[in-house]
């Protein structure tokens, strides 16, 4: 956080120490954990607890390889520790397993946070590596995943179900739901039933591939060029620079 001119504190000092800035390869494996975890854990309270505490984690992970504003990170931390807190209160208090649209809609924010604060680090860097790349894989894998919990608070909120298939659709079925439609594979065992649902499926499917053709292409693309240059070679002697006669070149004698 070399912009940022709020006085840190012993432990943000630690960690902007300990943790080098747009090093987004962290952030990309507490998604994938964190994905693997929602997709293949039921639907039980201690499991909610686990999601929010790993989302949690990402985002602070997220704002600090982003180094946001101090300010900003430390609200995000009053954030974390109340939603995980609120979480572990309906654990304990909680008589129903099924997860409630206010944790669905708890965990759009938390995640739809994180892309937004990758998203304006990657705006203010310079050049581009394969950070870069890391962090736009990272925005992709948190957009789907706020689609699919805007899908699964959708489906709560509303009178009818959700799915046209089933009335009882769970946490890994909206994140199959939403990274299937994201990434338009378009399998057909799951589909929205209302209109809403329908309408927010194709903009994920349009904002996915749009993302996809433009963003990451680009990044790659940019990386690739970057890679291929050589600073060494604008006409420094030794260089085959266009032009430079080599040994090679000369004729037999």
């Amino acid at each position: 956080m070399s912009l940022d001119r709020t006085r840190p504190t012993a432990i943000e000092r630690y960690l902007e120490g300990r943790f080098p800035e747009y090093r987004f390869g962290v952030v990309m494996i507490l998604l994938f954990i964190t994905y693997v975890f929602m997709a293949s854990s039921p639907p039980d309270t201690w499991v909610r607890v686990i999601t929010v505490a790993l989302q949690g984690l990402t985002l602070l992970a997220a704002l600090l390889a982003s180094r946001a504003h101090r300010r900003i990170f430390r609200v995000a931390t009053v954030v974390v520790a109340a939603a995980l807190l609120a979480s572990l209160v309906s654990l304990i208090a909680g008589s129903s397993h099924e997860p409630t649209g206010f944790f669905f809609a708890l965990n759009v924010l938390l995640v739809g946070a994180t892309p937004i604060a990758i998203g304006r680090a990657l705006w203010r860097q310079d050049g581009v590596d394969i950070h870069t790349v890391f962090g736009a894989i990272c925005i992709y894998v948190l957009l789907g995943m706020t689609f699919a919990f805007f899908y699964a608070a959708l489906g709560t909120f509303q009178s009818q179900p959700f799915f046209a298939q089933t009335d009882h659709g769970t946490l890994p079925d909206f994140l199959y739901f939403a990274f299937v439609t994201q990434t338009t594979v378009g399998f057909g065992d799951l589909t929205a039933r209302g209109d809403l649902g329908r309408a927010v499926t194709g903009l994920q499917a349009l904002v996915g591939q749009l993302y996809l053709v433009t963003v990451v292409a680009v990044l790659v693309s940019r990386m690739t060029v970057t890679r291929r240059r050589d600073p060494a070679s604008d006409g420094s002697p030794g260089d085959d620079a266009p032009g430079t006669a080599t040994a090679a070149d000369a004729p037999p004698v």
